[in-house]
């Protein structure tokens, strides 16, 4: 009868040290989902602006990255998908690399809308489109394409400023980078140009929607 209670006595640290673990693994579980959901909730309605990375004889570059989520990860009660953040500012008289990692599919464009999947307003009028695995977004599909047309059926979404003349069509599940030159300060409205909303028409929420598939583009001074 000792013999057991020495072993139960000996097992029990190491029980109680098990428990702990367990708590604190749970307890960092509840605050990445929370930090998780609350990070791009809160996005979505801030404003990120480019980082600017040199400066040489006067003209600047920058980066800009922005990233589509689906309605899935942003949680219950969103109307997603959405850009997240949907208002940024870059800085004027600058040459900007932005680059989109959209995690959401396809949603084709149709009829007049076809236009949008053509690319305007960047530099050389091109992107370069590399898939992802949107499990794991670090790990690339395929090999890296840049194009200044994207088939109708692969557009995802868009990133569309029509004072700009700037159209960008977003290929599902890709990541999408391009270069765009800013010039005088302002603020310019931008939308999703893709029917990716509800209805039958796919025009509804969230489509036009700031927060979600519209948004400002910042040009600071």
């Amino acid at each position: 009868m000792k013999a057991r209670l020495e072993r139960r006595e000996a097992a029990e640290p190491g029980m109680w040290v098990l428990g702990a673990l367990m708590v604190a693994a749970l307890a960092a579980a509840a605050v990445l989902i929370g930090g998780f959901a609350t990070g791009f909730g809160g996005h979505l309605k801030v404003t990120q602006t480019a980082v600017p990375v040199s400066s040489v004889s006067g003209t600047t570059t920058a980066t800009l990255n922005l990233t589509i989520v689906t309605g899935e990860m942003m949680g219950q009660g969103a109307q997603g998908p959405a850009y997240v953040p949907s208002n940024f500012t870059v800085p004027a008289h600058s040459t900007v690399k932005v680059t989109v990692t959209d995690f959401d599919n396809a949603t084709p464009l149709t009829g007049a809308l076809s236009k949008y999947a053509k690319v305007t307003g960047t530099v050389g009028g091109v992107m370069t489109v590399q898939g992802i695995n949107p499990v794991a977004p670090n790990t690339t599909v395929g090999a890296p394409r840049t194009m200044s047309y994207l088939a109708p059926d692969l557009v995802g979404h868009t990133l569309t400023i029509p004072r700009l003349g700037i159209n960008v069509p977003m290929a599902g599940q890709s990541r999408i980078t391009f270069y765009i030159k800013t010039g005088n300060p302002g603020v310019y409205q931008w939308q999703c140009m893709d029917p990716c909303g509800s209805g039958d028409s796919g025009m509804g929420a969230p489509m036009g929607e700031d927060g979600y598939m519209a948004g400002t583009m910042t040009v600071a001074g």
